[in-house]
């Protein structure tokens, strides 16, 4: 009797976690390498790391249902933070205080806040029970050969909470690997997914065998995170319903509510900013004040704040873009590995999820139907991951334009006039009259289903309607207008 095929994830992330499960609950022996500690251990939950805090959205539920664990996505889902609506922070004409309240949905669609650890932890809790899963922390990959499908992982060394030098748990690793060398480990692969985030090991290495056109871009601000406790009571200091944005030109603060009361917040601005703030931190108060009014003292105090600026990461954002995310038959790449993209729509975890579920229901899944020769042993059918990478590239490299360029719609903070009409004609036509598919492009985005790519055609072709009528209506106006006043002479 045939052995079915060893796949390898690199990548222990949600998006890594949620491919092996597929490929478990499949049959498949699946083993995971991760070069973080275990996030379910007390040490490594405690970090303090820099955060940009996610959101799961209908497409992410959508994987993670999909991959048929009992209760997995109801579990997530309780421990979730439902949000229906953007709440907008800014001053009106007099100086004082102005919240703007704007709904993502017409239906009452909500989007759902989560730490990101807390989802990676429940899938691999989740990957954890499955018999032929085995997962091994702290492992760097330092070399793969794909053609002869052999991956080389080095055990590393972390820091201590207390500064001392920790060794890295070493467990079952040996029962594994064909070659054990000092630290390092040889693993012989049938297939290796990398799901290794955005300066993926798995990509450089696959860059080396094959031509890859690669554009890395960055966006000229940094992130910082902030955290945002609740008030001496224990209370909120913020309504939990709303996602929260401070607008400012160049320069934006978002808020997202935690479930136990706290919230997490982003400060987003220009390079030269940061540096300028950096150097003189004397200025930080008065620039949250100009910048993000009521944030100093209604959210955080003076000290408070400029304690994090300067005790935190400061984070490029950048957006990635690859014209190859396969190799043969035998790798692909998922998630931020084969696609980064800024968090200002929310779905660069999102799409990574969607990425596995594409994978596996619309290609590896069908190849094993219609093809009467293909092993079922065999995990990826010869041909698949050539489909599946010609199918996908163009669908997240249209998120990864969405997503930069939904920054200019958080600096506006509330939409201009004519977009606002818009976007109350899209609800309304959405909410009265389904069968025009006339909807709104968040909504494409993030309550459905459909390709990427082809949500930005039609959002495209409803702007150039939208513009047309709203032209005619002015010129009509206008032709009245001087008829009128013809009549009048």
């Amino acid at each position: 009797m045939n052995q079915k095929d060893k796949v390898i994830v690199v990548g222990g992330g949600p998006v890594g976690a949620l491919a092996a499960l597929y490929t478990a609950r499949r049959g498949y022996q699946v083993e995971v390498y991760e070069f973080r500690d275990d996030p379910n251990k007390p040490a490594a939950s405690e970090a303090k790391l820099a955060l940009i805090p996610v959101t799961l959205s209908e497409r992410g539920f959508e994987a993670i249902k999909s991959a048929k664990v009992p209760g997995l996505s109801e579990d997530i889902s309780r421990h979730s933070l439902p949000v229906h609506s953007r709440m907008v922070h800014t001053k009106d004409k007099h100086g004082d205080l102005k919240e703007t309240s704007i709904p993502y949905s017409s239906n009452g669609d909500c989007i759902h806040i989560m730490q990101r650890t807390s989802i990676g932890q429940r899938l691999l809790l989740a990957l954890a029970k499955e018999p032929n899963a085995k997962v091994f922390f702290d492992h760097k990959l330092v070399a793969c050969d794909l053609p002869s499908k052999i991956a080389t992982f080095e055990n590393v060394k972390w820091q201590g909470r207390d500064g001392e030098v920790v060794e890295a748990e070493n467990t079952k690793v040996t029962e594994t690997h064909s070659k054990d060398v000092g630290r390092r480990k040889s693993v012989s692969f049938d297939y290796i997914i990398g799901a290794d985030g955005a300066h993926s090991a798995i990509r450089k290495h696959l860059m080396r065998e094959t031509n890859v056109d690669y554009n890395q871009k960055y966006v000229d601000v940094l992130w910082c995170d902030f955290y945002l406790p609740t008030d001496n009571k224990g209370n909120r200091k913020l309504d939990a319903t709303h996602l929260h944005v401070w607008p400012d030109k160049e320069r934006v603060f978002i808020v997202l509510p935690e479930n136990d009361g706290s919230a997490r917040g982003g400060m987003v601005a220009p390079v030269e900013e940061f540096r300028r703030l950096t150097e003189h931190p004397e200025e930080l108060e008065d620039f949250f004040h100009a910048s993000y009014p009521g944030v100093i003292p209604n959210l955080l105090s003076p000290e408070s704040a400029k304690e994090q600026f300067f005790r935190r990461d400061h984070l490029s954002l950048m957006s990635i873009k690859c014209g190859k995310i396969g190799y043969g038959d035998s790798c692909v790449l998922l998630g931020d590995s084969s696609h980064t993209m800024p968090p200002f729509y929310g779905m660069g975890m999102n799409t990574g999820l969607e990425d596995v579920r594409v994978l596996f229901e619309q290609f590896i899944d069908p190849a094993h139907r219609e093809d009467v020769y293909a092993s079922i042993d065999t995990f990826c059918p010869k041909g698949v991951t050539k489909s599946y990478t010609h199918y996908r590239i163009p669908d997240v490299q249209a998120m990864t334009d969405i997503a930069c360029n939904h920054f200019e719609e958080l600096k506006e903070g509330v939409p201009g006039p004519t977009t606002v009409a818009r976007k109350k004609v899209e609800s309304k036509l959405q909410k009265h009259a389904p069968s025009l598919d006339y909807v709104p492009m968040y909504s494409r985005i993030v309550f459905g289903h459909e390709r990427f790519s082809v949500a930005l055609r039609k959002d495209a072709t409803q702007k150039m309607i939208f513009t047309g009528v709203l032209a005619a209506l002015c010129a009509l106006c206008l032709a009245v207008l001087v008829q009128a006043g013809a009549g009048l002479v």
